[in-house]
């Protein structure tokens, strides 16, 4: 028999879950499933902030979207979207929102969000949000690298659709990005090759 998740935790109870595996990566394996898309934001030629854009599955979208959809409209107001927030998103902030910024081998660190929203598309919930850089960063005198994933797999998370990744605020001649393997940063069996962008805006 499988229990209904509480209210305030369902997505908790996935993070939960994902710092268990850490134990057990053989066993390992994703339980949610997430399309992204990134906007990376720039400000006078400094990369300021990163949009998010993701797309739950079905599945994970019903189970979290029926804990919060308290007048049972089949969508979230601002009142349950702002619930949604407080109990369940702002969690996340302990994991880096799955968003890795690594610029000159550095790791960015993301503690601050502005800007969240939720829709839907078929069904399926949607979260949007702004991650704001601690400071505005210069990438023409660095190398810079983009990837969003949960280490421990259990949240399987791909920059997909039509435009999986834009820059806004800067001239495509200036920089431009691209797929490229992520074995550099995959875990140390192997069973997670992320997704990877390199930024070139030298």
């Amino acid at each position: 028999m499988t229990l209904p998740l509480p209210r305030f935790s369902a997505l908790a109870a996935v993070l939960a879950h994902a710092l268990a595996l850490w134990a057990v990566p053989a066993q390992a394996h994703p339980h949610v499933w997430v399309t992204g898309a990134s906007t990376l934001v720039f400000e006078n030629d400094l990369l300021s902030r990163i949009t998010m854009r993701w797309q739950f599955d079905a599945f994970f979208s019903q189970v979290l979207t029926g804990d919060f959809d308290t007048d049972k409209d089949g969508k979230l107001n601002a009142e349950e979207t702002e619930a949604m927030k407080q109990q369940v998103f702002t969690s996340l902030r302990d994991y880096g929102y799955f968003t890795h910024l690594r610029v000159n081998d550095a790791q960015t660190v993301f503690d601050r969000v502005e800007n969240f929203s939720t829709a839907t598309d078929k069904g399926e919930l949607i979260y949007i949000f702004d991650l704001v850089l601690p400071k505005p960063v210069d990438l023409r005198a660095a190398t810079a690298s983009f990837s969003v994933y949960d280490p421990s797999i259990y949240v399987d998370i791909v920059l997909g659709g039509d435009k999986p990744l834009t820059l806004q605020g800067i001239d495509a001649d200036k920089c431009n990005w691209s797929f490229a393997s992520g074995e550099e940063i995959s875990n140390a069996d192997g069973m997670l090759i992320p997704q990877l962008v390199k930024l070139n805006c030298a």
